[in-house]
Formats: C-alpha cells, sequence, structure tokens
C-alpha cells in the first residue's frame, strides 16, 4: 500500500485572503502638504502679477486698436461720401493772432458739429452729445495725466463727447499751432482724447487714454499725437521723421505720445513701455 504525502490543501476564501489585499495606503503628512502649499504660494505671489499685467496690456492693445480702426473708417467713409475734409463747409484754415477763449470754444463746438454731420453717421449706435458732463457719463474721478500728477479733464468737463456703442468714451476737442513768420495761429484740426473703457478704468493717459488728432488737411487721416506740421501753402499735414526716444520721452511724462508708441511698436506694448 502506497502512502501519500501530505499534501497542503487551502480552501478558496484562503487563497484569495493571501494573493488578493488592497495595496497599502500613501499619505502626506501635514507638514509636507503645508511645506507645498507654501512653494505653491510663492510661485503664484511671483508669477501672478506678471500675467495679469501681460492681460491688461493685450487687453490695451486690442482696445486702442480696434477704436482707432472704428474712427479711422469713418472719417475715410465720410470723405468719400463727402469730399476732402478741406472742403467741408465748417473746416477753417486759420484764426487771427488775437485767437481768444472765445475763439477756442467755438471753434471745439464747430470741431463737434463736423463730427456730429459728417462722421457720426458712420459709428453704428454711437451716441453724441454737447452738454453732457463726464460725471453725467459715469465718470467718478478725472482724466489724469501720466503719473497721476495733475488733471487733464475734470469729471465737471462737457461735451461734446462721443460714446461708442462698445462703451469707449471720446472727448473732442481741437489742434493749434503758430506758424512762424506768418502772424498768425492756425487751428490744425480736431483731436479725439479716446478713453478705451470710459468710466470704468483708471483714466489716465497712456494706461487706458489715450489722444489723436484729425487734421484739417488734404488726403488727411486719423494719427496719434506726436510731431507733426502744417504747410498753410498746400494744405498738408507734413509728419516729422518719427523718433521712438522722442515717442517715448513724451510717454513717460505726460502720456500724450503713447498712442503713437504703440502704433510705432507694430501695436504692442513693449517691455519697456511706462506701464504704471
Amino acid at each position: 500500500m502506497i502512502k501519500m504525502k501530505n499534501e497542503n490543501r487551502f480552501t478558496l476564501g484562503e487563497v484569495f485572503s493571501q494573493h488578493d489585499h488592497p495595496p497599502r495606503k500613501v499619505a502626506f503628512t501635514l507638514a509636507e502638504v503645508l511645506i507645498t502649499l507654501g512653494v505653491i504660494g510663492v510661485v503664484a505671489a511671483l508669477t501672478l502679477p506678471n500675467l495679469i499685467q501681460n492681460y491688461q496690456k493685450h487687453v490695451t492693445v486690442n482696445r486702442l486698436k480696434v477704436n482707432y480702426n472704428i474712427l479711422s473708417n469713418a472719417i475715410r467713409m465720410a470723405e468719400a461720401e463727402y469730399g476732402d475734409i478741406t472742403s467741408w463747409e465748417e473746416t477753417s484754415s486759420h484764426y487771427d493772432t488775437d485767437y481768444s477763449s472765445d475763439d477756442k470754444a467755438n471753434a471745439k463746438l464747430q470741431a463737434g458739429e463736423i463730427v456730429k454731420k459728417y462722421i457720426l453717421p458712420y459709428l453704428s449706435g454711437a451716441q453724441y452729445s454737447e452738454t453732457k458732463t463726464l460725471a453725467q457719463l459715469g465718470y467718478k474721478r478725472p482724466i489724469m495725466w501720466k503719473r497721476g500728477s495733475s488733471t487733464y479733464a475734470p469729471v465737471t468737463a462737457s461735451g461734446p463727447i462721443l460714446t461708442l456703442k462698445n462703451g469707449t468714451v471720446m472727448l473732442i476737442g481741437i489742434s493749434t499751432n503758430n506758424v512762424p513768420d506768418t502772424g498768425r495761429q492756425y487751428l490744425m484740426g480736431m483731436t479725439f482724447t479716446i478713453d478705451i473703457d470710459g468710466p470704468n478704468g483708471s483714466n489716465t493717459l497712456g494706461k487706458d487714454v489715450f489722444m489723436a488728432t484729425v487734421p484739417y488737411a488734404n488726403n488727411t487721416k486719423l494719427i496719434f499725437f506726436q510731431n507733426y506740421g502744417f504747410d498753410s501753402n498746400t494744405q498738408q499735414i507734413t509728419l516729422e521723421l518719427v523718433n521712438r526716444n522722442t515717442l517715448m520721452t513724451s510717454c513717460k511724462t505726460t502720456g500724450t505720445y503713447c498712442g503713437a508708441l504703440i502704433q510705432f511698436d507694430g501695436w504692442q506694448i513693449k517691455d519697456d513701455y511706462p506701464w504704471w
């Protein structure tokens, strides 16, 4: 009789109990969690302000370019229908040397009338006002020069003012210049102070407010403030050679040439742009 060797026998439950244990769970200690959160906080503190600022710059450039194109297209369409701006009944080439405050006030209202008659019809959804103040348009604080050193336009400043459908507010004014050897002061054209986010922004030149002009000259176009002159004989605007250093200096001090600087740099706000 052959004896069988003892064999190890396992029940089905024993087999699974030995080979189907769940994996051991690994947990972080409280100290490790706090250290990780601290590192994340430091990285966020270093990078988040730059990300926010870059986003703000991107939005600023896009809004400025959109509004520049809207106004430029309206002017081109007006000239296509009514002829060169120098032939419009309301434009004038010059004033006498006794160019008084009354002359300036009248010229400003005249510029408003030009916008209302010739340009406004091509600005879909835009509103025009001669009497409303900035405060009535929702401004809680004035528009300031660069660095906030002084007031450019108080909240009591009134029209003529354009409000575009996208919320942009444009103050309409005039630009003048003394012409050498003529003894006369010329009215060079109308100006647009373009607040790209209306009363909701910082209301500062070079940050969300930019200055442009439409010269009363042959073959005119909307240009951002920069060095330019006026030839009274040919009725032509003469742009001086654009120099980035000149644009940068003015942008830093007053904010006047900031729009021209952004356009000169290919519609971008570069790292050395005075963004504050």
